[in-house]
C-alpha cells in the first residue's frame, strides 16, 4: 500500500483539494480526501510537502523508433516537402533498424516519456528490416522494463513490397493475438497512410484486422501527397477511401488529419473514429494546422499526440493552443474547454484500450499519478488547471518529482528506479553511432 500525502491534488475533470491525500493498493487509487491522511500499517508514504498531484498524462500517438535520430548528420538534406522530408529522413532511419536499436530506442523514448509525467503512450511502429517480433521488443522494453502502459502496431506500406507489406500485417496479428496484456499492453492495426498503400493491401489490413476486431491507426492527410495521391488513382479525398475499406471504425486513430474538405470533415462527424492533432510535429515539418477547433464543433473526436516529435505533452497541449491562435487570428481560439476534450479524449482512449478506469483522481481509478515538482506561485484551482500545467511547463520548466505507474513507483525525486538509466543512455550512444554509419 502506498499513501501520498499533503499534496495539492487536481485532475481535468474538475477534483480540486488544496491539501489531501491518495491511497493506492495495488494498481488502483483506492482512497482520496482532504486534510491528514490516514497511515494503514506497513504503508509506503510519500510526504508531497505541497506539490501538484495530477494522474498521469497519455500520449495519443507516438514514433519511440525516432529516438536515435537526435543529432542525426544528414549531409546536404534540403528537404522542400513532406515527402522529401520522409524519403530523406525517416524512411531511411527506420530502414536501417536493428532488433537491438528498436529495444533501446523504446527503453530510452520511454524514459524520455516518464521524465514529462506520461504513464502511457498509443506508439506507431516501423522498422522494415526488423520486423518480425519488434512489437514484442517494444512491450518488453516499455511495459514489462519501465512498468508504463503502452498500445502497439506496426505500420504496414506498399513501399517495400509485397513481402514487407505481408509481414507488416502478420506482426499485427501476431502481437494482437500473442502478447497483448489486460491493462498493461494493447493494440492496433498499424497503417503507414492512404498514399503508401494500394486497394489491394487496405483490403488485405482490413480483412486480417477484421478477424481479430482491431481498430487501426494510421496517418491521415497529414501531407498533401496523400490528398493528391487519392484523387489522381481513387478519384476519392482520403477519408472516403479509408471509408470504403471500413477504417473509420470505433477506436480507430487517424492522424492528423490537416488537409481535409468540408464533406471530409461532415463524414467523420458521423464516425466513431478518433482524429490525433500533433502540432508540434505539424509545425515542424511545415504541413499546415488542423482544423481543431471546427473538429470538435462537429462532434468528431480528437486527441492529443506527439508524433514523436519529443514527449511532452503539457508543451504540446499549449502548442495546440498557440497554432490555433496563429491559424485563425483568434487569440480566443481552441479556448480551455477544447483543450480539456483533447486531455479527457487521451484518458478516454486508455480506458477503453487497456481497460482501467483512467484520469480521475477518484476511487478506483488507475493508479497512474504524476507528482510535479511545482508549488504553485499563484492561486490553483479546478478551473486554471492547465493553465498553471502549461504555463509552469514555459516558464519554470515543469517536471514529475514521482511518477507512479499501475501503482508502482517508477521515477523518484526525478531518478528513474525501475532500470538503470546511465546504463542505457551509454548503450544508446553507442546504437546510434553505428545506425548513423549504417544510413
Amino acid at each position: 500500500m502506498l499513501v501520498i500525502e499533503r499534496a495539492r491534488l487536481a485532475d481535468p475533470y474538475g477534483t480540486y483539494y488544496e491539501r489531501g491525500y491518495v491511497i493506492v493498493r495495488g494498481d488502483r487509487i483506492e482512497a482520496v480526501g482532504a486534510g491528514p491522511a490516514p497511515e494503514p500499517p506497513g504503508a509506503e508514504v510519500i510526504d508531497a510537502e505541497g506539490r501538484l498531484l495530477t494522474p498521469g498524462l497519455v500520449n495519443a500517438h507516438g514514433h519511440l523508433y525516432s529516438t536515435l535520430a537526435r543529432g542525426m548528420p544528414l549531409p546536404g538534406f534540403a528537404p522542400r516537402s513532406f515527402r522529401e522530408i520522409l524519403e530523406g529522413l525517416w524512411w531511411k532511419l527506420d530502414r536501417a533498424l536493428t532488433p537491438d536499436d528498436v529495444h533501446i530506442s523504446a527503453l530510452v523514448g520511454g524514459i524520455w516519456h516518464l521524465r514529462r509525467g506520461v504513464t502511457a503512450i498509443f506508439d506507431h511502429h516501423a522498422s522494415p528490416a526488423a520486423i518480425e517480433g519488434s512489437l514484442s521488443l517494444i512491450k518488453r522494453a516499455v511495459a514489462d522494463e519501465l512498468g508504463m502502459r503502452c498500445d502497439l502496431c506496426y505500420e504496414v506500406t506498399d513501399r517495400g513490397g509485397e513481402e514487407e507489406r505481408d509481414l507488416g500485417i502478420e506482426e499485427n496479428v501476431r502481437f494482437a493475438r500473442e502478447d497483448t496484456e489486460p491493462g498493461r499492453a494493447a493494440a492496433h492495426f498499424g497503417l503507414h497512410a492512404s498514399f503508401t498503400l494500394s486497394d489491394e493491401s487496405l483490403a488485405k489490413a482490413a480483412e486480417a484486422a477484421d478477424s481479430l476486431g482491431l481498430p487501426f491507426h494510421i496517418h491521415l492527410a497529414e501531407g498533401k501527397e496523400d490528398v493528391v495521391d487519392s484523387l489522381q488513382k481513387y478519384g476519392l479525398r482520403v477519408t472516403e477511401r479509408l471509408e470504403k475499406f471500413g477504417i473509420l471504425r470505433e477506436g480507430t486513430l487517424l492522424i492528423h488529419g490537416i488537409h481535409l474538405a468540408q464533406a471530409e470533415l461532415e463524414l467523420l462527424s458521423g464516425r466513431p473514429a478518433s482524429v490525433i492533432h500533433n502540432p508540434r510535429s505539424n509545425m515542424n515539418n511545415a504541413v499546415g494546422a488542423a482544423q481543431v477547433e471546427k473538429m470538435l464543433d462537429k462532434g468528431i473526436q480528437v486527441g492529443l499526440g506527439t508524433d514523436g516529435f519529443g514527449c511532452d505533452m503539457i508543451g504540446e497541449l499549449l502548442s495546440a493552443s498557440l497554432l490555433a491562435h496563429h491559424a485563425s487570428g483568434s487569440p480566443t481560439a481552441l479556448g480551455g474547454d477544447k483543450l480539456l476534450a483533447l486531455v479527457r479524449h487521451n484518458y478516454a482512449l486508455a480506458e477503453r484500450f487497456f481497460g482501467v478506469p483512467m484520469g480521475r483522481l477518484a476511487e478506483g481509478y488507475a493508479a497512474d499519478l504524476v507528482l510535479w515538482a511545482y508549488r504553485p506561485p499563484t492561486p490553483l484551482s479546478q478551473d486554471n488547471l492547465l493553465y498553471h500545467l502549461m504555463f509552469a511547463n514555459i516558464s519554470e520548466g515543469l517536471c514529475p518529482h514521482t511518477v507512479i505507474g499501475a501503482g508502482r513507483v517508477l521515477l523518484s525525486q526525478g531518478a528513474v528506479q525501475v532500470v538503470d538509466e546511465q546504463e542505457i543512455l551509454a548503450k544508446a550512444r553507442e546504437a546510434a553511432a553505428a545506425l548513423w554509419k549504417r544510413i
